[in-house]
């Protein structure tokens, strides 16, 4: 029989990163349809990203999708 004893232990989500070649359409999907709450932008010349950084829930238990395009 196979243990269920695990080195560590999730504790939960705090950033997922979506990527593609159109920020806007991304933005269409996920704050306009799903009613993700934009809190702010980032971009970068040097690290190549344009993204809105988005929020998924309140308090402790947010999640912060980024949506990105190079």
């Amino acid at each position: 029989m196979m243990s269920d004893h695990k080195p560590f232990r999730v504790l939960g989500v705090q950033q997922i990163a979506i990527g593609g070649p159109d920020k806007q359409r991304l933005r269409s999907l996920w704050v306009d349809i799903f009613g993700l709450a934009v809190k702010s932008t980032f971009v970068s010349e040097r690290e190549n990203v344009d993204e809105d950084i988005c929020a998924l829930g309140q308090g402790a238990h947010a999640v912060e999708v980024d949506l990105m395009q190079p």
